[in-house]
C-alpha cells in the first residue's frame, strides 16, 4: 500500500507531466500562430492600418511564448528536482514545503514564509 504522502507524491508528478504535455502542445501552437503573424505582417505592410495591427498581434504572440518558455522551464527544474530527490524542499529554508502550496503550485521552489520575504525584499 503506498502511503500518503507518497501518493500525494505521485499526483504532484503525474500533474507536473500533464501540464509539461499541456504546454509543449501551446508552444507548438503558438510558433503557428506566430508564423501565421509574421505572414499577415509581411501582407498587411502595404496598408499601414493592417501593418500596426499585425505587428501588435506579433508582439502579443511572442510575449505568449516567452511566457509559454518560463512556465516549461519552471515544470522541466521541478521534474528535475522529483529525480533528485530534493522535490518539496524550500530552496531558501531546506524546510518542506506545505503539500496544499505544491498542489497549487507543484513547480514552486520556495515556501510560503520564504516567498513572502522575497517578494517583499522586491518590493523594497
Amino acid at each position: 500500500m503506498t502511503k500518503p504522502r507518497e501518493a500525494t507524491r505521485d499526483a504532484l508528478r503525474e500533474e507536473l507531466q500533464h501540464r509539461r504535455f499541456a504546454l509543449t502542445s501551446a508552444i507548438q501552437s503558438n510558433r503557428q500562430v506566430t508564423r501565421d503573424a509574421a505572414a499577415a505582417q509581411q501582407e498587411a505592410a502595404k496598408d499601414p492600418y493592417g501593418g500596426a495591427s499585425a505587428t501588435h498581434d506579433s508582439e502579443v504572440a511572442v510575449a505568449v511564448a516567452e511566457r509559454l518558455a518560463r512556465q516549461l522551464a519552471q515544470i522541466d527544474r521541478a521534474l528535475a528536482d522529483f529525480d533528485a530527490g530534493r522535490y518539496g524542499i524550500c530552496q531558501d529554508c531546506g524546510e518542506p514545503i506545505a503539500p496544499a502550496r505544491l498542489k497549487v503550485l507543484p513547480f514552486t521552489t520556495r515556501c510560503v514564509k520564504c516567498q513572502a520575504s522575497t517578494e517583499n525584499a522586491r518590493a523594497a
